[in-house]
């Protein structure tokens, strides 16, 4: 049997190409993969499933050509990509999985997220999660007209990275009371997450936690799940 693979972060855009190169080069060398999943920010920003943008149809089909190959794909949306819906997800022939995840990995219980439930000191940001996740407001923002839509998400982005530039060293982390809390609800003892761009693998009386790392114009990151061993890996594109 084939591995299971994780990916995130890719923060896929017209601006990033060596990084959707890098994408379809992954997903050509693990052919041998039986399942891959995307645990958010696999896109920049998206707009809605009705994006009709080069980028969009391009990563279509090739994901497209995966699935169809036989590999189950599933998807979680990140804060970049919070309004992924079951049109794009039937496109290319993956499951649209829910916020949090209880998947069987080999055998082991483990929780799938894209981690940014977790970073709970980001008092900000969690509310302004809040309100883009309502249902609500994320009709009304569909019925919007693409260019709107795609000018209200550059407008968050290019706030978000302000941000981060004023202050580079202060990028938030998980909160541990909410690490413990995850496990503690879920009944788990493993756990894979993005998010926060800190790859390592946490080991602690609670159990073991895998942050993906995002990916840059040269290398990216999976954690590798075969044989009953789950491994964090980076790798290069070349």
């Amino acid at each position: 049997m084939g591995a299971t693979l994780f990916i995130s972060d890719l923060h896929l855009s017209d601006n990033t190409p060596e990084i959707e190169a890098g994408l379809y080069a992954f997903l050509e060398r693990e052919s041998d993969m039986t399942r891959l999943f995307i645990l958010g920010d696999f896109f920049e920003y998206w707009v809605g499933d009705d994006d009709d943008t080069p980028l969009s149809r391009r990563v279509i089909q090739q994901l497209r050509s995966v699935s169809d190959r036989g590999v189950s794909l599933f998807l979680v949306r990140g804060n970049r990509d919070l309004i992924l819906g079951p049109d794009f997800a039937g496109q290319i022939g993956a499951t649209l999985l829910s916020d949090t995840t209880v998947i069987d990995l080999d055998g082991v219980p483990t929780l799938v997220l894209h981690g940014d439930t977790l970073c709970t000191d980001d008092v900000e940001y969690q509310k302004m999660r809040a309100v883009l996740h309502d249902p609500a407001w994320q009709a009304e923002m569909l019925q919007r007209p693409l260019e709107e839509r795609r000018e209200f998400a550059r407008g968050l982005r290019n706030a978000s990275q302000e941000k981060a530039d004023k202050d580079p060293a202060n990028i938030i982390d998980v909160n541990a009371d909410a690490v413990s809390e995850a496990f503690s609800v879920h009944g788990v003892e493993h756990m894979i997450h993005g998010h926060t761009h800190r790859p390592q693998t946490h080991s602690t009386s609670e159990g073991e936690r895998i942050v993906l790392g995002d990916w840059s114009a040269t290398e990216g990151w999976c954690v590798r799940s075969e044989n009953g061993r789950r491994t964090l890996e980076q790798f290069s594109y070349s």
